[in-house]
C-alpha cells in the first residue's frame, strides 16, 4: 500500500510539475507576444496615437514614483517625481563648465531633464493683452531603455522572430530603445479665454527633438525654426485648443467652452533678438539651495521682440499681435529630488528697459532659497544672491481647489527696486499631466512693467 501511495504521489508530482511548467511557458510566451504586438502597434501608429501612448507611459512612470514617494506632495514637481532612478542619476551641473553658443542651444542628453521655454507678453492692435507660453521638455529615464542584451534575449525567446530581427538587422539597436521622452506645452490667455494643449513623443525617432543646422525645436507640427545654427531669429508655429471661455473674465471657476467658437488657435510668431544672451547665476551655473546640492546650467534670452498672428481656426479671424518675450534654456539632474517641494519663478520686463529674473526654491526642512539676476537695458547684468533680494508672497488667491500666491512684493535695494507683482488674471493654471501655474503679471511701485509668474508644487 505504501509503495502504491508513493507511486501515485510521484505521478501526481510529475504531472503537476509538467502542467505548471507548460502553463508558465504558455504565460511567458503569451506575455512576450503581447509585448511584441504592443511594440509593433506603438511603433506603427499615427502621430496622435503615439503621443497618447507616450503620455500613458509617462503617466505610469510618474505614478510609480509618486507611489514610492511622499504622498504629501501636492504636485509631481520635485518631491514625489523624479526624471530617473536616484541610483542612476544623470550628469550633474558643473561650476567649471563654460556655456558656448550655438552648441549649448542644443540638447544635453546626459542630463535628466531639460527645457526650452518661451513666455511672451503680447498685445493686439486694439490694446487687448495676451499671455503666451511654449515649452519643449526633455526627460531622461534610463529605466525605460531596452538595451541590446535585453533585445537579444527577447529574440531567442520567440520562435517566429524574422519580422523583428532576422530581416531587420538594425532592430537590435532600434532608436525606439533610447532613454528620452519629450513633452511640450502650448498656452495662450486672453482676459477671458484660455487655450492650452500638450504633446508627448519618444525621443530620437523623428517626431520630436532638436536639430542643429539649421536650428530647430520640434514635436510633431509644433516647430521653432531658425534659418541659422543659432536660436534666433526664428519662427514659431503651433496650434492649441480652447479649454476655458469665461466671458465675464471674473470667475476662476467658470470653465464653460463653446466648442463651435474659436475652439482652436493657430499661432505664428516671428522672434528677433535685440540684446545679448544672459548667463544666469555664476557664468550659467545656477545654484538653487543653500547647501549647493541643487544646481543647473541656465541661460536666458530676455531681449526678444515678437510679431505674429493668431488665427481662430473655426471663424478664420486673424489677430495681429506684438510684444516682448523671454526665453530660458535649462538643464540639470538635480532639481527633481525628494527634497524639492517646488519653486516660484518670475521674469519681468520693466518699462525702463531693464529686466529681472527672480527664483525661489522651496525645499523640505530647509529655508527657501532665493536668487535672481538684474539685467540692465544695455545687457549688463548683476547676479542677485539671497542677501541682495527679497521676495515675499503677500496673499493667497483661490484658483479652483487651490490656494496660490498670486500677489508678491519684490525688493532689490541695491537697484532701488521695490515693486508689487500681481497676476493679471487669476486662473492661469495649466491642467497638464504635470500641472502648474504659468501666467502674466503686472508690475507697479518704484518701477512698472509686465512679466510672467510660474508656480510649481502647489
Amino acid at each position: 500500500m505504501g509503495k502504491l501511495i508513493k507511486l501515485f504521489t510521484s505521478l501526481f508530482t510529475s504531472l503537476f510539475t509538467s502542467l505548471f511548467t507548460s502553463l508558465f511557458s504558455l504565460l511567458t510566451v503569451t506575455l512576450l507576444v503581447v509585448t511584441v504586438f504592443a511594440v509593433i502597434v506603438f511603433a506603427s501608429g499615427g502621430t496622435d496615437e503615439a503621443s497618447s501612448n507616450i503620455k500613458a507611459l509617462f503617466s505610469n512612470l510618474k505614478n510609480t514614483e509618486l507611489a514610492a514617494g511622499d504622498e504629501t506632495s501636492q504636485q509631481p514637481f520635485g518631491r514625489g517625481f523624479s526624471a530617473s532612478d536616484p541610483q542612476n542619476l544623470g550628469q550633474v551641473a558643473d561650476p567649471n563648465y563654460v556655456i558656448t553658443f550655438p552648441k549649448d542651444h542644443y540638447s544635453h542628453d546626459s542630463f535628466d531633464i531639460e527645457w526650452w521655454y518661451l513666455t511672451a507678453n503680447l498685445q493686439d492692435d486694439e490694446g487687448n493683452d495676451y499671455g503666451l507660453q511654449w515649452t519643449l521638455f526633455r526627460f531622461r529615464n534610463p529605466n525605460v531603455k531596452l538595451n541590446k542584451s535585453q533585445q537579444t534575449s527577447l529574440k531567442h525567446s520567440i520562435d517566429d522572430n524574422s519580422l523583428l530581427f532576422e530581416d531587420n538587422p538594425k532592430a537590435e539597436e532600434s532608436d525606439w530603445s533610447n532613454e528620452h521622452i519629450y513633452m511640450a506645452h502650448a498656452s495662450v490667455h486672453s482676459i477671458s479665454k484660455h487655450w492650452f494643449s500638450e504633446k508627448f513623443a519618444r525621443g530620437n525617432v523623428g517626431n520630436a527633438g532638436v536639430q542643429q543646422t539649421p536650428f530647430k525645436l520640434f514635436i510633431d507640427d509644433w516647430q521653432w525654426q531658425s534659418p541659422t545654427a543659432g536660436l534666433l531669429p526664428s519662427n514659431l508655429t503651433f496650434t492649441t485648443k480652447l479649454i476655458s471661455n469665461n466671458a465675464s473674465g471674473n470667475s476662476a471657476n467658470d470653465k464653460s467652452v463653446n466648442s463651435n467658437t474659436d475652439s482652436y488657435l493657430n499661432v505664428q510668431l516671428n522672434l528677433s533678438n535685440t540684446g545679448p544672451f544672459v548667463l544666469q547665476g555664476q557664468g550659467g551655473y545656477s545654484i538653487k539651495s543653500a547647501n549647493g546640492k541643487h544646481a543647473s546650467h541656465y541661460y536666458s534670452a530676455p531681449f526678444i521682440e515678437v510679431e505674429g498672428t493668431f488665427t481662430q481656426r473655426d471663424s478664420g479671424k486673424q489677430i495681429a499681435v506684438n510684444g516682448n518675450a523671454w526665453f530660458d534654456q535649462e538643464w540639470t539632474s538635480q532639481l527633481l529630488d525628494q527634497a524639492t517641494l517646488g519653486w516660484d519663478w518670475l521674469s519681468l520686463h520693466l518699462d525702463n528697459g531693464d529686466k529681472i529674473m527672480a527664483f525661489q526654491m522651496r525645499l523640505q526642512d530647509q529655508a527657501d532659497y532665493i536668487t535672481g539676476t538684474y539685467i540692465n537695458a544695455n545687457g549688463s547684468t548683476t547676479a542677485l544672491m539671497p542677501s541682495d533680494i527679497e521676495l515675499n508672497a503677500l496673499e493667497l488667491t483661490s484658483v479652483g481647489n487651490k490656494k496660490l500666491p498670486l500677489y508678491w512684493q519684490l525688493e532689490v535695494k541695491s537697484k532701488g527696486v521695490k515693486v508689487s507683482i500681481k497676476a493679471t488674471k487669476n486662473d492661469q493654471w495649466n491642467p497638464a499631466l504635470i500641472a502648474y501655474y504659468e501666467g502674466t503679471v503686472a508690475v507697479s511701485g518704484t518701477h512698472s512693467g509686465k512679466g510672467f509668474l510660474e508656480l510649481t508644487g502647489y
